[in-house]
């Protein structure tokens, strides 16, 4: 049983390599892929992931923690810059 498997992932590797090496056929597929409509294509491929980051970023900035302001007299103190009564 591991043997008809190897074999049939050996001979799928070797398939592959052999099918996209070929010289006849790459011309056509390159201009195929990179007409006119390239550029449309990869940004509705890349939307969702934008989509994402905007989402988590927005959630990042929201849910974050912020300290709470200091008053006046300890931030002088803080500096060494009290005024003394």
């Amino acid at each position: 049983m591991k043997r008809g498997i190897l074999t049939g992932f050996t001979t799928g590797l070797l398939t592959t390599t052999a099918a996209s090496a070929c010289p006849t056929c790459r011309p056509d597929v390159v201009a195929v892929i990179l007409d006119e409509h390239f550029w449309g294509r990869l940004s509705f491929t890349a939307l969702p992931f934008l989509i994402l980051v905007i989402i988590l970023g927005a959630r990042f900035f929201v849910a974050r923690e912020i300290p709470p302001p200091v008053p006046v007299k300890q931030r002088a103190r803080r500096q060494g810059r009290e005024r003394s009564r």
